[in-house]
């Protein structure tokens, strides 16, 4: 053979490895993606992670929506301890108004996107505010609020929590303004005498009056009313009670990370940065979570934490315990008629299962007390995810997997008792992770080995085929 047909000959033997290698690199990662389908396909009815099919929606038009999360004890039996909080969510369109109204129950408010402006009114005065991305904001009860969307081309997307006052669970909205079923003013069930008098206003008069009034609870509004609105909404307006709770809000991605590193990122805001968190006894965070990454396996000690996806995909793991797979298998046995192509699983006996779940963006999932529980971005895009932990006080996060995993601080002795393997061995094991807190998600992990191995393939076979090359 010719000095140049051997070369080329080499050179195709390269590249024909270099193609089998990417392939089969590629082949393992669409079936492990395979092998995480099947396995969240399994779930049946997942108690602790729900979808759109568990928001009623509230208000719903062409200039934004209104949705609230069901009840939690009537999505699952297993979440009876957040019987008195739901999942509020609001979506407006650029330039618009939401009519003034106020709930029974006390609320938290976190801004996922956009910038507008909040007015409330409370103990004889109006406070407003500018809401921007990061802003977490208190509402009281019965405090009376109106806001815009003072962007002219951007939704503004706020996440809350509420906590009724009323009656255990269940959330009342009253519309302060309003001429239709969905936003009909509480004046006009009044009865008309009664208005009149408490009015001082004459009946034709009234009459009028409510007539014109829209019918819509979010309303496009001109330009030049929104920014007259925003204009005074920089600071705090004062009134005459002598003591005035302030309700500025607190911007929680302002502050500095809990945890940050290329992985990811967590920021966290507690009665220590926001006084308003105190008597809710609640605490808000927010994880960003890179692409292909994970936060690390984590217990809370007390707190219930109901996380609320605002951008990105990718799924979750929650342990639960051998009590609670009863109701799971229940679950299962169903709905295996109105679902006959999955398959039956087999009784093990174990005293936890692993309950997963697919995210997306509008997923909200709970996980419990003491509930090992893990967070796994997708390979496209980063996971972002709001927190309202209720229930905080002395709530501690710890981790059970990473650099800071709190299990290898156990004893020598304890550790050999425990697993029943040398000390070494378990260190090796819980203390195998030079990352903590955010780490490489499974898939990420096989690339990144894969691409250390065939680092070490890969060179000495080049140059094996340069020696070759050269010999000639």
């Amino acid at each position: 053979m010719k000095k140049p047909e051997l070369c080329l000959l080499l050179l195709l033997s390269l590249l024909t490895f270099s193609f089998f290698s990417t392939s089969t690199a590629s082949h393992h990662d669409q079936s492990y993606d395979l092998r995480e389908k099947q396995e969240w396909q399994k779930g049946g009815n997942n108690p602790y992670v729900f979808g759109e099919e568990s928001f009623e929606y509230l208000v719903r038009s062409e200039q934004g929506k209104v949705k609230v999360l069901k009840p939690f004890p009537e999505l699952s039996p297993l979440l009876q301890g957040i019987e008195n909080y739901r999942i509020d969510y609001l979506e407006t369109e650029p330039l618009t108004f939401v009519v003034p109204t106020h709930l029974d129950a006390d609320s938290i408010f976190y801004v996922v996107e956009g910038e507008g402006a909040i007015a409330l009114l409370h103990e004889g005065s109006r406070e407003s505010h500018i809401l921007e991305k990061g802003d977490i904001i208190r509402v009281w009860a019965g405090s009376i609020i109106y806001l815009i969307n003072k962007s002219k081309n951007q939704k503004l997307k706020v996440a809350k929590l509420l906590q009724p006052v009323g009656n255990p669970g269940r959330v009342q909205v009253f519309y302060s303004a309003g001429g239709d079923q969905e936003a009909e003013s509480y004046y006009q069930s009044f009865s008309i005498e009664l208005l009149e008098a408490a009015l001082n206003t004459r009946r034709d008069r009234l009459h009028q009056f409510f007539a014109s009034q829209r019918s819509e609870a979010i309303i496009k509004a001109p330009e030049e009313k929104i920014r007259a609105i925003a204009q005074h909404s920089s600071r705090s307006e004062s009134g005459p009670w002598p003591f005035i709770r302030s309700k500025r809000p607190f911007n929680l991605l302002n502050k500095q990370p809990s945890y940050k590193n290329r992985r990811g990122q967590l920021y966290e805001a507690d009665k220590n940065d926001y006084d308003e968190l105190k008597d809710l006894n609640a605490r808000v965070s927010y994880t960003d979570i890179s692409r292909g990454s994970m936060l690390a396996p984590f217990i809370n000690t007390r707190a219930f934490k109901i996380a609320v996806v605002v951008k990105g995909s990718g799924y979750v793991e929650i342990i639960s315990p051998e009590e609670k797979d009863n109701w799971l298998r229940q679950s299962r046995r169903e709905h295996k008629e109105a679902e006959p192509w999955r398959q039956p699983e087999a009784e093990t006996g174990r005293r936890y299962r692993r309950v997963s779940s697919l995210l997306s963006e509008g997923s909200v999932f709970v996980s419990p007390p003491g509930h090992p529980t893990a967070i796994v971005a997708s390979k496209e895009q980063n996971l972002q995810i709001v927190c309202f932990e209720v229930r905080a006080e002395n709530n501690e996060l710890v981790f059970i997997a990473g650099k800071n995993n709190i299990l290898s601080e156990l004893q020598e002795e304890a550790k050999e008792l425990a697993f029943g393997v040398p000390a070494k061995m378990v260190d090796e094991v819980l203390r195998g992770q030079e990352e903590e807190v955010f780490l490489a998600g499974p898939s990420e992990r096989e690339r990144e080995t894969e691409r250390e191995e065939g680092g070490k393939h890969e060179k000495p076979l080049r140059e094996s085929i340069m020696e070759v090359v050269e010999g000639f």
